[in-house]
């Protein structure tokens, strides 16, 4: 079931970058994370009082672990999902599907030096592997390193890194409190922190000229990529060591591509069945490590 949650993950992942993309190129991505944080966290302050009967949604954390909570909201709201709004739209797609398919990479990284995950070589071989095919992929289907795109992919590499130590710092709390929960907590939080500094920084008066199009692009932003996307990323990270679960971040990329396939603006080619079978093998690796 869980390789279920994570492939499910994997494709709201997908169409996020493409949806992303088109939001922000017709409202401002802080007031677009601000539309879509506060309805994320609405949706999730349901959830907890029906579930936890309590108006005191934090009663279960306990003091030692508040700290490590607010720096998940900090890692899931002003940091990766801004950046990634405001990186999206200086660059392509492609791109941001190619620096988040880094993910497996730097959570390796950060899980060996900080000793929460057991280094293996296999582990390594299987992220490069992987990263390896992810890469023949995109600089087939459109990763472009021109120079307009590099303030976009400079934004989307920090909000990626955000994202590693938001995937390898928030599972010892999803082991103990659960994912329903703590995705919930965290996204409160960082909406609660983002609010003012999207309230002083936006014009919050553009709302009344969003198209009916784009307020479809934040529900789907809200409701599936910050609400569902989140929740079975973290249900995944309940069973799983954190690197095994941030691999399958290279499936990303292949999918956005199946899709474009499926659309008719690209042709299926050796190069990408090539690529696809590399970074299928790497996943494969990594579980099997």
């Amino acid at each position: 079931m869980v390789y279920f949650y994570l492939v499910i993950q994997q494709f709201i992942g997908s169409t996020t970058h493409i949806v992303a993309q088109d939001a922000s190129e017709h409202v401002e991505p802080g007031l677009l994370l601000l539309l879509r944080a506060v309805s994320a966290s609405l949706v999730f302050l349901m959830i907890l009082f029906a579930t936890e009967r309590r108006w005191n949604i934090f009663y279960k954390v306990e003091r030692k672990d508040m700290g490590r909570m607010v720096l998940l909201g900090i890692l899931n709201v002003p940091m990766n999902q801004l950046l990634f709004l405001h990186g999206i739209k200086f660059t392509t797609p492609a791109n941001s599907a190619l620096l988040y398919a880094m993910t497996p990479a730097m959570v390796f990284l950060f899980t060996s030096i900080l000793h929460s995950e057991r280094p293996s070589f296999r582990k390594g071989l299987g992220i490069a592997v992987a990263f390896v095919g992810v890469g023949i992929i995109m600089f087939e289907r459109g990763a472009e390193l021109r120079p307009e795109h590099t303030l976009g992919n400079i934004l989307i590499f920090i909000a990626v890194m955000a994202w590693s130590f938001f995937t390898m710092l928030g599972r010892p709390l999803v082991l103990k409190y659960g994912a329903v929960y703590v995705t919930a907590l965290n996204m409160i939080i960082g909406t609660i922190i983002y609010i003012p500094i999207g309230l002083l920084t936006t014009n919050v008066s553009a709302i009344s000229v969003i198209s009916t199009a784009s307020w479809g692009e934040v529900v789907y932003l809200a409701l599936i990529s910050s609400v569902l996307n989140y929740v079975l990323w973290y249900l995944a990270l309940a069973k799983l060591e954190a690197t095994r679960v941030a691999v399958f971040q290279n499936l990303q990329p292949i999918m956005t591509t199946v899709m474009a396939l499926y659309l008719g603006t690209v042709v299926l080619t050796g190069q990408f069945v090539g690529g696809g079978l590399l970074a299928l093998a790497g996943v494969l690796i990594v579980e099997l490590a």
